[in-house]
């Protein structure tokens, strides 16, 4: 015996798609279209001091030192490593 399939419609109806937004017509005979500059502002790194000449921003060790007028900024993955280099340059003086 064969069953019959079920002619029941699902409760609740898909989600219609909202109506589109009407464009603004210009007054005047100019075709040329205004574009919008849009400026997006990233987040400022922040340095924590964690000693002398050496700061962290949570990801990696920054080491900025001036020795003999000769600018030194470089950054490392960890501590350790960015110690060994301030020692380096700073005994280069």
């Amino acid at each position: 015996m064969a069953t019959k399939k079920s002619t029941k419609k699902p409760a609740s109806k898909p989600a219609a798609k909202p109506a589109a937004k009407p464009t603004p017509t210009k007054k005047g005979g100019s075709t040329k279209k205004a574009t919008a500059v849009m400026t997006v502002r990233e987040s400022v790194t922040t340095y924590v001091p964690v000693s002398h000449h050496i700061y962290y921003d949570g990801y990696s060790y920054r080491v900025r030192a001036s020795v003999n007028g000769v600018k030194h900024s470089a950054n490392f993955s960890s501590k350790k490593k960015a110690f060994e280099f301030r020692r380096s340059i700073l005994s280069r003086a």
